[in-house]
């Protein structure tokens, strides 16, 4: 008697998800850190592995700018060109877009809305596309290329046709508008980079019912990606207040802590240092024409504001060090870039509080940051946890000339501009120049940072000795300048202005 055949089919091979997923033979939904069919059905999520392409190699360690074999998470529409692009994103941009922090926006959920949104995976397909022009160019701004031009050009059209649809959703044009930012910070318009953020900035305010009721996965995470940058953006642009208000008028009245008692991850450490950055930029912007005068001259409230503010930096700072000290050593190059962060805003909050209000140090005082700290301690701890963090990423495999948010450029700049520590500047300056630190984070281009501080180092000829800030010394640069960095850059390099040792 002939044997028949089984029809039953074989079971498909499940390349992506958990290794939970992959063990039972299971479509995996890739949530981070746990996916949900293993939460639902009480089960241990054993995580993910490293990314492979069809070989079985680590795409992390493959040349990255011709990349021949890919590997996407799901299928993805589109020319081979286009997919070809978008695992270029996928093992490389996405990583430095994410900034050292939580990748899920990038590494998963951008990803699975680019699969049903075409202008989102345009835009992807263009973003990574810049960046490989940007790579191949040495990490400098290359000029828009006519195709460049042209696939922006399309997203462009791509997001108004989508907008007039009668179900359009605000989520498409929220993550458009990050991504547009991208774009124009890699092509260096800093100028359109920040009307696109702050189109979608306006936009999540007006929208934030809505998504929270209709995408509850992506919200916290556009919510926390744009708080951050609109920091960014009002610290490139010292004049430009941050669009968001994070905090309650209790929070900053002193009624209530906006700290909490004890800091549980990193997810949490990150919003709660972004609300005090955010809360730090709207106050010494709205008091800026009070910087450096007596507290007499104060208005009523400004003084006990700060000090409220510079409570909760401590709070901060001492909740992080316990966190870092608890933390896999894996994750701890993130909490120590976030202390870096809250050091710096630390020091800045530090020089607008006059020296004998400063309140009583209290025992519980993060060892680096203690009440009876001077600015320049503060900011000598900051550069000291930044040698510390450069030293320990990166290397040839894993370098990110790119990043979104991280803040080091715009520290390291900060801490030349504002030490009145001739060494202190010297380590600061040559670490702008460090093989690890991103070429560009942002808004903010290293290489512009080193010019500006190269001519004002060799206008103030500042002698070791002399406790005399660049800051100071370039103070009608500075205040003549409105908007920040980029004007400072275009005042230094007009050869009409005058040396800033011979300016009356």
């Amino acid at each position: 008697m002939a044997v028949k055949k089984s029809t039953r089919k074989s079971m498909p091979k499940v390349r992506t998800g958990c290794r939970t997923c992959k063990q039972r033979r299971i479509k995996c939904d890739e949530g981070r850190p746990n996916c949900q069919n293993c939460s639902r059905t009480g089960r241990q999520c054993e995580g993910y592995s490293t990314a492979m392409d069809g070989t079985g190699k680590d795409l992390q360690r493959q040349g990255r700018l011709d990349i021949r074999v890919y590997s996407l998470p799901f299928k993805i529409p589109g020319s081979q060109a286009d997919r070809q692009l978008l695992h270029f994103y996928c093992v490389e941009a996405a990583g430095s877009l994410s900034s050292f922090s939580d990748p899920t926006l990038w590494t998963t959920l951008t990803l699975q809305r680019s699969h049903h949104q075409p202008v989102i995976r345009n835009s992807l397909v263009t973003l990574a596309g810049l960046y490989r022009e940007y790579l191949q160019g040495g990490n400098i701004i290359q000029p828009r290329s006519s195709n460049a031009l042209h696939r922006i050009a399309k997203c462009h059209r791509q997001l108004r046709l989508y907008l007039r649809s009668p179900d359009a959703s605000p989520e498409t044009p929220l993550i458009c508008s990050i991504l547009f930012y991208a774009f124009e910070t890699l092509v260096g318009d800093a100028t359109s980079a920040i009307q696109h953020l702050n189109n979608g900035l306006t936009l999540l305010k007006q929208s934030q019912s809505i998504l929270q009721r209709s995408s509850h996965d992506i919200f916290p995470y556009l919510t926390a990606i744009f708080s951050r940058l609109d920091v960014q953006a009002s610290t490139f642009d010292d004049e430009r207040v941050p669009i968001l208000t994070l905090l309650s008028p209790e929070e900053m009245s002193g009624l209530i802590n906006a700290v909490p008692d004890k800091i549980s991850s990193l997810v949490e450490a990150e919003a709660m240092l972004t609300k005090l950055q955010n809360w730090l930029m709207h106050h010494i912007i709205a008091h800026v024409t009070h910087k450096h005068k007596s507290v007499e001259e104060f208005p009523p409230g400004l003084l006990h504001e700060r000090l409220v503010l510079y409570k909760q930096y401590e709070r901060f700072l001492s909740g992080l060090n316990d966190l870092l000290a608890s933390i896999p050593v894996n994750t701890a190059h993130r909490a120590l870039l976030l202390r870096i962060q809250a050091l710096m805003y630390h020091a800045i909050l530090l020089e607008n509080i006059p020296h004998h209000t400063y309140p009583t140090p209290s025992e519980s005082s993060f060892s680096c940051s203690t009440s009876s700290q001077l600015p320049n301690d503060a900011l000598q701890s900051a550069l000291l946890d930044v040698q510390r963090f450069l030293s320990s990423i990166g290397g040839p495999e894993t370098p990110r000339h790119f990043t979104l948010c991280s803040q080091l450029v715009a520290i390291l700049y900060f801490l030349c501009l504002k030490t009145t520590d001739h060494k202190s500047r010297e380590i600061a300056f040559s670490l702008l120049q460090h093989s690890n630190l991103p070429a560009r984070d942002g808004l903010w281009e290293a290489q512009k940072a080193v010019s500006i501080l190269q001519t004002l180092m060799s206008q103030v000829r500042t002698q070791p000795m002399e406790a005399e800030r660049l800051e100071d010394s370039g103070k009608e640069i500075f205040d003549n300048s409105v908007g920040g960095i980029e004007h400072v850059f275009r005042a230094l390099s007009t050869p009409s202005v005058a040396p800033v040792d011979e300016v009356p």
